[in-house]
């Protein structure tokens, strides 16, 4: 995987896209806690649409994290954002 420090594709300012329907967000937050027994810890605070009040799920599960981050992904409506990522040669 590679960590572009600006994705090309989709732009909220490009004319272009200005047809598209607006989707949510979603956030996560990860830290350890040593004195914990798993330790780890995460908090996921997210959007479905653009005006709705936050939500935020805290855990200590990764697989819940993932869990999260699926069931808002097949609750956005409208096709997906166009994002194309740059290959490194």
């Amino acid at each position: 995987m590679t960590h572009d420090a600006k994705l090309s594709g989709r732009s909220d300012q490009d004319p272009a896209n200005s047809e598209r329907l607006p989707m949510g967000t979603l956030v996560i937050g990860t830290w350890n806690e040593p004195n914990q027994k798993s330790g780890f810890r995460a908090r996921i605070t997210y959007i479905q649409h653009p005006g709705d009040q936050p939500t935020t799920v805290s855990t200590a599960d990764p697989e819940e994290v993932i869990s999260v981050v699926r069931q808002w992904l097949l609750t956005q409506s409208g096709p997906p954002p166009e994002v194309q990522t740059r290959r490194q040669p």
